[in-house]
């Protein structure tokens, strides 16, 4: 049967883009298609990126880090080297940890050109209206392929079309952008605001981003809500809106192919569950979905290869961070507890709970 492109990649995200970069660069003939009219925008996300090092640290098993992260200067607003990590109001520890914080609004148009200059083919302000097995509907027409890739966020239409697992558990957060002078220093806070709230504040070129997330299962107000008392406490100018989105908090879901569909980052649940980041991980998994997808129109090769890949790659800091996360939940349903727990981590295995391994022995 005749199809228009052998690859078509809903949603130009950090991971759609980058699926779409590598099938065109496999020699697949690609579609990438984005609802929105400007890639990246508005900014749902905290923009945070480990650096090239702490990358490693994280992700021992990736291939080719450095060039999945080969970003240009420009794209890089803040860089420092310290997470704050506060659990009472009064209380931190400080973290040695190197990164930079970006933004979205141009780094996702950026990953987006990457695609282009391979030779896919971009479409904006098109929503995939309908998915049938390859067949894609969207307000700018009706297009065909021999792969589809869901990189369309947690509620993926791709993976509900394909029967795909959903995500479980995915909770509320909301992120803005603040005005003013911060230190380099990157901020997070457990326990001050709600059980199973967090917050923080990532220093930009200018200003900051900051935001809340909330686990519906243990709070009892809408994280809105907890927005607003969070930047009260903190005397943050915040301008603008809050932007919500959902983030999967329950680690990978259990199948993310089938013999013509992939899905990707928060489709699949490619999330660090401890702190709901998800950038990283969604660019080397794109990688891995576009290398087989073009693999798969060239030579036959299997979808199946997809999922043995990212699992051999990405799987066990994303499990190692789940485990982690169940067991916060236990600990920081109050301030005694909370408090207790911090202590008994301290400022080490808090470290290494940053890096997406067990903080025990």
């Amino acid at each position: 049967m005749a199809t228009d492109y052998d690859v078509i990649v809903v949603g130009a995200g950090p991971a759609g883009s980058g699926a779409a970069q590598y099938a065109a660069a496999g020699g697949a003939k690609v579609l990438l298609i984005d609802r929105k009219e400007n890639i990246g925008e508005p900014v749902a996300c905290g923009e945070f990126m480990p650096d090239l090092e702490e990358m490693r640290a994280i992700l021992p098993f990736a291939d080719d880090l450095d060039t999945i992260f080969d970003i240009p200067a420009e794209y890089i607003l803040r860089e420092m080297d310290l997470f704050k990590i506060h659990f009472q109001t009064d209380k931190y520890w400080d973290i040695p940890f190197k990164g930079y914080t970006t933004d979205r609004r141009f780094f996702d148009k950026y990953l987006a050109e990457r695609a282009r200059k391979e030779g896919a083919e971009i479409m904006t302000s098109t929503h995939a209206m309908s998915v049938n097995g390859t067949e894609v509907v969207t307000n700018n027409g009706t297009f065909t392929s021999k792969v589809i890739i869901g990189a369309d966020g947690p509620v993926s239409r791709v993976a509900s079309a394909h029967s795909l697992p959903k995500n479980k558990n995915m909770y509320p957060a909301v992120t803005s952008q603040a005005v003013g002078e911060f230190e380099p220093v990157m901020h997070m806070f457990f326990g001050s605001l709600a059980p199973g709230a967090y917050a923080w504040i990532l220093p930009k070129k200018e200003g900051a981003n900051v935001g809340v997330g909330a686990d519906p299962r243990h709070s009892d107000k809408k994280v809105t809500d907890y927005f607003q008392t969070f930047i009260s406490q903190q005397n943050l100018n915040v301008t603008g809106r809050p932007i919500g989105k959902y983030v999967p908090s329950q680690g990978p879901v259990s199948k993310t192919y089938t013999d013509n569909a992939m899905i990707v980052g928060d489709a699949a649940g490619h999330v660090i569950a401890v702190n709901g980041g998800g950038i990283p991980i969604a660019m080397v998994c794109g990688r891995i979905a576009g290398i087989v997808a073009a693999e798969h129109v060239s030579s036959g090769v299997p979808l199946s290869k997809y999922e043995e890949e990212w699992r051999k790659q990405v799987y066990k800091p994303l499990h190692t961070a789940v485990k982690v996360n169940h067991l916060a939940q236990f600990f920081f349903k109050g301030p005694m507890r909370l408090e207790f727990s911090m202590k008994v981590l301290g400022a080490r295995r808090m470290g290494k709970i940053l890096r997406c391994r067990s903080p025990f022995p």
